[in-house]
């Protein structure tokens, strides 16, 4: 599906380049399109779901629109950011889609492990839950202005930061993540268990707004 960029609604975009856009809220019309992409995304859900095909089928039917934004470059979804609050995240899984393509007792149970990887998160932040810009769109700027919406999302929000992990190979999101302020706070080793997510050792980033922001915010 090639997107008709002149048809985005001017209150869902927020920002606009030469070729590319990123939109939040997303339109009712790209909905269904931009949740199978967000879902694509979701390494943490390979070994509990499947490959990217099988993660769109069955867990990109369901979208929070207002908790997603997505990069649009030449009419074509080319990355997205997403975050989780209050325990929610930006898509969630249809239990009858998990047993409809596994099986009722395997469904049950992939269904109940993707629900828990979708609700990590403490009441005062966002978890950044999904964070992408394909190779080919890459060097417009694309990621950090991603980031940038996130942390008008956490003023918006009344938050008072969002957090994320990065594992600590992935060398070029550390750099897009601490350009914009998010520090390194610790790092996690989880050996074998954290190959079920592909992440046995990462980073833990926390962004805070700056002080005039949370002032804002507050007052």
């Amino acid at each position: 599906m090639t997107i008709d960029m002149s048809a985005i609604p001017a209150e869902c975009i927020f920002k606009q380049g030469e070729d590319w856009m990123l939109v939040a809220p997303i339109p009712d019309f790209i909905a269904a399109e931009v949740a199978a992409y967000s879902a694509a995304q979701r390494a943490t859900m390979k070994h509990i779901v499947g490959p990217e095909a099988v993660r769109r089928e069955v867990v990109g039917n369901r979208m929070r629109q207002d908790r997603l934004c997505a990069a649009i470059v030449n009419g074509e979804i080319a990355g997205c950011i997403s975050y989780r609050m209050d325990g929610e995240g930006s898509v969630w899984p249809d239990a009858k889609r998990f047993r409809a393509h596994f099986g009722p007792v395997s469904g049950t149970v992939r269904y109940l492990l993707a629900e828990a990887t979708l609700r990590r998160g403490q009441p005062e932040e966002l978890y950044l839950e999904g964070f992408k810009v394909d190779p080919a769109a890459r060097g417009r700027g694309i990621g950090t202005n991603l980031l940038h919406w996130l942390g008008a999302e956490v003023v918006r929000r009344g938050k008072s930061r969002w957090r994320t992990e990065a594992s600590v190979t992935a060398a070029p999101a550390m750099r897009v993540y601490q350009g914009v302020g998010a520090k390194p706070t610790k790092t996690v080793n989880l050996g074998p268990i954290g190959r079920i997510a592909d992440r046995p050792k990462f980073t833990v980033l926390v962004w805070e707004p700056p002080v005039d922001e949370a002032s804002r915010r507050n007052g």
